[in-house]
This record gives structure tokens, sequence and C-alpha cells, in this order.
């Protein structure tokens, strides 16, 4: 997942934060100092803004955006001898994630503190990074009342943008069939763009009545390699956890986690740090949940299919028994009759592991026609996931 923007794609629902490197950008053409730090999930599109703070930097008269990389990110000095050989005008340098890559252990970037005192065309610092991940910037940048500080935190873009996105992508608004995939997405940019740029390269949309109509229930290959690389990219803690939370489902709670684990929540604590660092889930109180339902199923899907069904049995069998408790009393009241031979034949083939598709092609069904019985299933057993679904079904037979 570490394809970039394609260029032909306009940036969407950054109107804030573009307004803000503008007015940053003109503080520092009129001869202040300043430092705006950018912080996101990997793919939120930090890079994307970046880059369109450099194009907005020349036309007003910046130097060339300096971008310094590797050791020298992490040991830049803004020094008076190194601006005063430049030609006179504002300049801006740019550290872009100086913290490094997930495959390498997350340190504090540190910018050192410039030589000199800070005075009329210093220019701008941007610096973008991960969550929980920061450049060290020096106590005289910091303590000077004369640098302005600005700090920018991007999420996922709102729905509607998110859709316009998708139509700048593929020439049409996506269909109702193709909508519910879209906005699985949770307005993660890189994410949409890569699954709708698999999407048409393998001829999954098609452009039908002026919309764009999904023609497959397969997520591109590229979708899926890109996820399995980037996995790869991570400490093998920080896989496992991660897997295991996207095959348990949307939310998981932490002592349910660690109790699949073998071990304690405190003793995860490590690895929970690099999770969040990651940014493909986020914390909600006693939970962790997915930023997006898409990227959790590729993760599980990352999962081979085997080993997929016996965790699914596995937390079936050890989630604590309270949990159990506390959903039992929901299901009677969402029952509305015993389920159907055709669902009890769907809730085994669930059991074996297989997929919406694979369950749609044993039972001569359609995809759709499985996740109606699906919805109809988790109503009536007062459920939200495969793993309670194969739970519940088990206690009521």
């Amino acid at each position: 997942m570490n394809t970039v923007l394609a260029p032909e794609a306009p940036l969407r629902g950054r109107e804030r934060e573009l307004a803000l490197i503008r007015e940053v950008l003109e503080h520092g053409s009129r001869g202040g100092t300043a430092v705006l730090t950018l912080e996101g999930m990997p793919g939120i599109g930090k890079t994307r803004l970046l880059s369109e703070a450099a194009a907005l930097a020349r036309q007003l008269g910046y130097q060339p955006p300096r971008r310094p990389h590797g050791r020298e990110a992490r040991h830049h000095r803004l020094s008076a001898a190194r601006t005063a050989a430049r030609p006179a005008g504002p300049h801006l340098v740019i550290l872009d994630d100086p913290c490094g890559t997930p495959d390498r252990p997350a340190h504090r970037a540190r910018v050192p503190a410039p030589r000199g005192r800070p005075g009329p065309g210093r220019g701008v610092l941007l610096i973008a990074h991960r969550p929980g991940e920061t450049a060290a910037l020096p106590g005289s940048l910091l303590a000077d009342p004369a640098v302005r500080t600005e700090r920018l935190v991007l999420g996922p873009l709102a729905p509607a943008d998110t859709h316009r996105l998708a139509h700048d992508l593929l020439g049409a608004p996506p269909a109702r069939s193709l909508t519910p995939l879209v906005d699985d997405t949770g307005g993660h940019p890189r994410l949409l763009i890569e699954l709708l740029t698999g999407l048409r390269e393998e001829d999954g949309v098609e452009l039908t009545g002026g919309e764009a109509e999904l023609l497959t229930e397969r997520l591109p290959a590229r979708l899926s390699a890109r996820v399995r690389a980037t996995l790869e990219r991570y400490s093998p803690s920080c896989r496992q956890l991660l897997r295991v939370a996207a095959v348990l489902g949307d939310e998981v709670v932490y002592a349910e986690l660690a109790l699949m684990l073998r071990t304690s929540v405190s003793a995860l604590l490590p690895t929970l740090e690099e999770v969040r660092a990651t940014g493909v889930v986020r914390d909600t109180g006693t939970r962790a949940a997915f930023h997006s339902a898409l990227l959790r199923r590729l993760v599980a899907e990352s999962v081979p299919a085997p080993v997929r069904l016996a965790l699914e049995q596995e937390a079936a069998t050890l989630r604590p028994a309270r949990r159990g408790q506390r959903q039992s009393p929901q299901a009677p009241a969402a029952r509305h009759g015993e389920p159907s031979g055709q669902q009890r034949a769907l809730v085994a083939l669930v059991a074996e592991g297989l997929t919406n598709q694979q369950i749609a092609s044993r039972l001569a069904l359609s995809p759709h026609t499985v996740n109606y019985h699906l919805r109809k299933l988790f109503k009536h057993y007062g459920v939200s996931s495969r793993i309670d679904l194969l739970r519940a079904a088990a206690r009521a037979h």
C-alpha cells in the first residue's frame, strides 16, 4: 500500500489543511519562521499535501524546497551559513516521515538547533510523520516566540469526498453495486485508489448508464498483494496481532486478544504501541477498531483459510463466558422462527472457512443472496461476526 496518489487524481477533502499550509507559507514569505507538522497513518495523504505545499511555495517565490533523506533527515541543520549561500528569498525544508519505515524500530528523529538567531527569510519547516512518532525539535525553536508552530492531524476523508475521489478515478460515480465497497475503504485515499485502480485493471467495473457498476466479488490482486507486502514490513509480533485481530472481527476486546495470544494485556503493550503506529487500528476505550472494514478483510484474508477457520473455532472456545452471557439475552428478541435448511447449510460452510463467493458456488446461489442470508442469520442470533455466529449456532443446537 505504498503507491502514491495517481497524478490525475485531484486532492479532495483537504481544503482546511491547504488553507492552513498557505497561511503558514505566507507567514514565511513575509520573513517569518514557522514549523508545521503533518500527522497521519500511512496512505492518508501526507506526502500528497507536502507536494501541494511545495507547488504553492514556488508560486510564493520560495527557493526550491530541500528534502533531506536518510541520515541527513535525522541530523539536518538549519544553519545561517547554509541559508546565506542561497539566493535571496524564503526557503522551505521538507522532512517526509523522518522516523523511517515500519520495518525499522520507531525513534524520534532529531532536528538540531539552528546556528544563529532566526531572522527574515528563514522560512518554513514541514514535517510529516505517523501517529505516535515525531521529530524532536530543538528547544531554541520551540522557545522562540517569533517561531510560529502549527500541527495538522490528517483523518480519513468524509464520505462525500470519498465518493468524489471515486468519481475522479472511475470517470463516473459508483453505482449501488460498488458503493458499499467504496464506503468500506473508510475514507482512506490510498486504499481507495489501489482498489479502484485494481478493479479497472482486472475489468472488475463497467460503465453502465453513466455509473460504474461492480462486476466481481473478488478483490483486486494488486490490493491483496500490497497489503501482504506491507504486513511483511512489520515485526512478527505486530503481524500476528493484526492478523488475529482481523480474524476476530471489526472490534476486539483487548482481554480477548490477549487470551487468544496466550499472554496478558500488559505483556502486549509494546506490540500494541507498534500496531498503533501503523495506523491500521484506532483505540476506542477498551477495544481496538479497524479504521477500514476493507482493510480488516484484507488482513484477515492474508491468513490461509484453514488457519483462519482454526482461529475462529479457537476464539469461539476461548472467549470469556461473560461475553456470551452478555449477548445471549439479545438473541431471543431478534429471532423470528428457526433458520431454514439452506441457512443451516450456510452456517456449516461458514464453519469450513469458505468465503461468500465459495459458499455461493457450493449452494448454487448468487453472492448477494449469500450476503442476504448471512445478515438474516446475524439478526436471528443477535450477533455481528462470523465467529459469534458459529458459537451461537453451536449453543442453540
